[in-house]
């Protein structure tokens, strides 16, 4: 499962700055930078009339309880379920990241990133519930840099994947079932 993920600014990727750049004009003040939890607003990256542009999004569609949030969905199965499937067709977010974290049985907290690259693409699915994007990760089975910590990890695509990701349904759909990244782990 990823619970929370890190967007941050501390590196000097042309990408991130310019991403960045796009948000303070458009949205100023209306997302988190940091560790992202659900219910924060982070910046999100769809496609929008043929052209691919960030939106602050909310992290969580409402859940079936009163206060619980859906965070995640399995890639595996998101086109079969009801809260899922019709925005993996249509409707589909990438949340660009500087890692995510996840913990292990004994409740240590690791940060995992993919080595040498500063930025990473987890992929989302989006909805808009009273006029706000609201987002889930897509999920996966972990690989074998993962396992070791927790048995999924987020569905995390190369830079040149984000577009057919987005635009492409048949793409997305390959792209979510191609080979995980080898993570790199450390203690957060």
């Amino acid at each position: 499962m990823c619970g929370r993920y890190n967007f941050s600014t501390e590196y000097d990727d042309e990408k991130m700055t310019a991403l960045i750049d796009v948000m303070e004009r458009k949205y100023p003040g209306q997302y988190k930078i940091g560790e992202i939890f659900p219910g924060d607003t982070a910046p999100g990256i769809i496609s929008r009339q043929e052209r691919i542009v960030p939106v602050p999004a909310v992290f969580g569609f409402p859940g079936f309880q009163d206060g619980k949030l859906l965070i995640n969905a399995r890639g595996e199965t998101a086109a079969e379920k009801k809260s899922f499937a019709e925005s993996l067709r249509e409707r589909r977010m990438i949340l660009p990241a500087t890692g995510f974290y996840e913990w292990d049985s004994a409740k240590t907290k690791y940060l995992f990133t993919v080595d040498m690259t500063p930025v990473i693409y987890l992929c989302g699915l989006y909805k808009l519930i009273e006029g706000k994007f609201r987002f889930v990760i897509l999920t996966r089975a972990a690989n074998e840099s993962m396992i070791e910590t927790h048995d999924r990890m987020p569905v995390i695509v190369k830079e040149k994947e984000v577009r057919p990701y987005l635009t492409d349904t048949s793409a997305a759909e390959e792209i979510i079932s191609n080979a995980a990244p080898m993570l790199t782990r450390q203690k957060a």
